[in-house]
């Protein structure tokens, strides 16, 4: 089942760092240093100060001055925030209810769900991952949480549940919100406290008998787990707050995400090195340019098994001549997303590639990604189409994808969890 349960969350009050917006930013791992330059000149009071500090910052000990990953400048940062009011802890155990609203193209999109202390679950039973991690995002988070001893991030999770679970907080997003404002980007968030105990129990009860997809945050999953089991070796197996973490549900039913491609960057395999590799297995037909190539994955049926390639200046289509085949390679008795045998019978197998951290990129934009395969910034671009969400969690796919949403990033902004004292 799925533990999910209210928390004391840190907030930030208001009335010292004035408009909400201004303290907020994305997630760590995409600021440049442009942005955390900009960032930092929103507001003294800015998250990136916690979750990306530069070395050397007033509050960083001699280690992190030279250069290395030590976080004890930013658990000293966090606990002064704390002592001067920055951040206040709410006095009783909560929900809180986030919504995104957002542009997609032509579309507005809202992303509603709610921000909760939820269980770990390292079977992959109630709480599925559906990504590799890789070893270097996992240790340096894990420096971060074993110094602050917080979850400065919520982990994005996606269910399928009707709409059961968000029916008992039906009726709170009528009231006024604590938290009503736009970010850099336009995305508006809004957030509201939810501290009614029959609420939270109707709702924990409803959420018990969900399965929940990590959509996004695989990398701060882990570091939870690893967490977990050093307190475990040094405490004993007692139970504790380190047993949970802070993750954003939503209820893809209702306000699911929408999926992007993320394309993938080849570091040193040029096209006649993935053409040679796939020779047999998947049929190669020219391209125009790399949109063209992407218009035409589009226009595939869904059964189909394609991607795109770019490389010294050419575009091809290739599409899988026996997608069951590769299936059954993968000892897999259903259709497999592109991305599955991407990662598998392609990449793992017939490219030889082993070390996906230092040979293979991820980019969300083809212009950029053809860009980098142009500059010599890598040798070949495999373009790959959206999967169908619904595709991902009816067949509760294990894959190695890497997705990013508009408003994922921003569902990391404002909550903040302790995993030590405080926390439920």
């Amino acid at each position: 089942m799925v533990a999910a349960a209210p928390f004391r969350g840190l907030r930030f009050d208001p009335d010292v760092v004035g408009d909400g917006a201004q303290v907020t930013a994305p997630p760590y791992d995409v600021i440049s240093p442009e942005a955390r330059d900009a960032y930092e000149a929103m507001s003294p009071y800015n998250v990136v100060r916690l979750i990306l500090p530069r070395p050397g910052q007033d509050d960083a000990p001699e280690a992190e001055r030279d250069g290395a990953a030590d976080y004890r400048g930013v658990a000293a940062l966090l606990a002064r925030w704390q002592a001067d009011g920055v951040l206040r802890r709410d006095t009783a155990t909560c929900l809180y209810v986030y919504e995104e609203i957002y542009q997609l193209g032509d579309t507005r999109r809202v992303q509603r769900g709610v921000l909760a202390s939820v269980a770990l679950d390292d079977t992959g039973t109630w709480v599925v991952p559906h990504e590799r991690t890789m070893a270097a995002p996992v240790a340096d988070r894990l420096r971060l949480l074993e110094a602050t001893e917080v979850n400065l991030s919520p982990v994005f999770g996606v269910y399928a549940g009707d709409g059961g679970p968000a029916a008992v907080l039906d009726g709170v997003t009528a009231t006024e919100p604590v938290l009503d404002g736009a970010d850099e980007t336009g995305v508006r968030h809004r957030l509201w406290v939810v501290a009614d105990p029959d609420r939270i129990v109707a709702w924990r009860e409803r959420m018990a008998s969900q399965r929940v997809l990590i959509a996004d945050g695989h990398h701060r999953y882990r570091t939870s787990l690893a967490y977990r089991e050093a307190v475990r070796a040094a405490n004993g197996d007692r139970p504790g707050p380190w047993d949970e973490l802070l993750m954003f549900l939503v209820d893809a039913d209702l306000h699911g995400p929408a999926v992007l491609a993320i394309h993938r960057l080849l570091a040193d395999l040029d096209d006649a090195a993935v053409l040679a590799g796939l020779d047999g297995d998947f049929d190669a037909r020219p391209a125009a340019s790399p949109a063209e190539a992407e218009r035409l994955l589009g226009g595939l049926p869904e059964e189909a098994v394609a991607f795109g390639l770019y490389s010294g200046g050419r575009s091809w289509l290739l599409v899988a001549r026996d997608p069951a085949g590769l299936a059954a390679e993968a000892g897999r008795d259903r259709r497999m997303l592109d991305v599955e045998v991407l990662h598998g019978p392609v990449l793992s197998k017939r490219l030889g590639v082993s070390d996906f951290e230092g040979r293979v990129g991820y980019e969300s934009d083809l212009a950029a990604a053809v860009a980098a395969v142009d500059q010599g910034a890598a040798a070949s671009l495999l373009i790959l189409r959206p999967a169908r969400f619904g595709a991902v969690a009816e067949d509760d796919v294990l894959l190695s994808e890497a997705p990013r949403w508009p408003g994922v990033e921003a569902a990391r902004r404002e909550s903040l969890m302790p995993v030590r004292g405080g926390c439920p």
